[in-house]
């Protein structure tokens, strides 16, 4: 029933939106392109640095960040070697790297922890004791996760495209780097900015970022030649969706091996935070630089949709594999 409420809430709304896409771009044509840099330039950078500001961080739990981060320097392995064993070419091997070392953790890996700690074994009604320290962990998984995406993962798919110092000059050039470094000192000198002008403004932007990026999706399905036949999609969807949990696995009993366990609670956490689908994000930056568009919307459309099962067995080993 949880995981129905899953499907339900976060799910089924993101669909609508991309079905709103979907069909005002068939009726009106709507430029895509003028969307996606409304997206990088105000959108994005307003739902970063709100995003951080409102997180409530726990410093003391940088190993989680460590363990998220070896996780994503692990999947960009398996995504190289994968690459170069098929004979890819460097842009196919960028965009399939976006669409597997990154994960929705923001719009649907929280929501997914948050409904496994607040629900029967772990919660029942107001009671809930580990849901505190899930969602601890889960935001640092996800503050881990947007800082990646948002720099090297629009770093890889401009260097699909463009020359590798070309690529790192466009990123340098986004404002969403800046927009992290801001947020980031903010937050360490806890700064209150509630009571500004600005508040206002990052609040709607940020409030609008869902709507927004899951309509350009939808759009973008529209223009792709999509067939959900391309063995890379197939294979891209194993790796995000079966790989990654496995990845996860092996580094909580590294962890556990070298002296330094994670409670239950963070171990179960960070094992269902690993198994979420791709990001929205690496569809648009496929479209920013035109760098295999249709390969980047099939990834996000397949691995959100065999998430819905694929989690459901996550969830269930999770209990197994780390007992509270």
């Amino acid at each position: 029933m949880a995981f129905l409420q899953i499907i339900t809430d976060n799910i089924l709304p993101l669909l609508v939106f991309v079905a709103i896409g979907y069909l005002m771009d068939k009726k009106y044509h709507l430029d895509v392109g003028s969307l996606t840099k409304l997206t990088f330039y105000i959108i994005l950078p307003c739902f970063i640095f709100y995003s951080i500001n409102i997180a409530d961080i726990d410093f003391r739990l940088f190993h989680v960040f460590l363990i998220a981060l070896a996780l994503m320097a692990a999947l960009g392995i398996i995504g190289t070697v994968t690459a170069k064993v098929l004979g890819w070419d460097p842009s196919k091997r960028e965009a399939f790297k976006n669409g597997t070392m990154f994960s929705n953790a923001g719009n649907i890996g929280i929501a997914v922890t948050a409904l496994v700690f607040s629900n029967p074994p772990y919660g029942h009604g107001t009671v809930t004791p580990y849901l505190a320290e899930a969602a601890a962990v889960s935001t640092i998984v996800l503050v881990q996760m947007n800082m990646f995406l948002n720099t090297l993962g629009l770093y890889q798919a401009g260097k699909g495209s463009l020359s590798p110092h070309d690529a790192l000059m466009v990123v340098a050039h986004m404002p969403v780097i800046y927009t992290l470094t801001v947020a980031f000192t903010v937050k360490y000198f806890g700064w209150n900015i509630s009571d500004t002008l600005i508040w206002p403004v990052l609040v709607n932007c940020s409030s609008g970022f869902i709507a927004i990026v899951m309509m350009a999706l939808g759009m973008q399905i529209h223009r792709s030649t999509i067939s959900f036949s391309d063995p890379a999609s197939w294979l891209a969807c194993f790796v995000r969706l079966i790989v990654a949990p496995l990845c996860a696995w092996i580094l909580l009993r590294l962890w556990a091996v070298s002296g330094a366990p994670f409670s239950p609670v963070a171990a179960q956490t960070i094992f269902i935070m690993s198994s979420v689908p791709a990001p929205v994000n690496s569809v648009l930056y496929a479209v920013e630089f035109h760098n295999h568009e249709n390969l980047a919307t099939e990834i996000v459309m397949m691995t959100t949709f065999l998430s819905c099962i694929t989690m459901t067995g996550v969830i269930f080993l999770a209990r197994i594999l780390f007992p509270i």
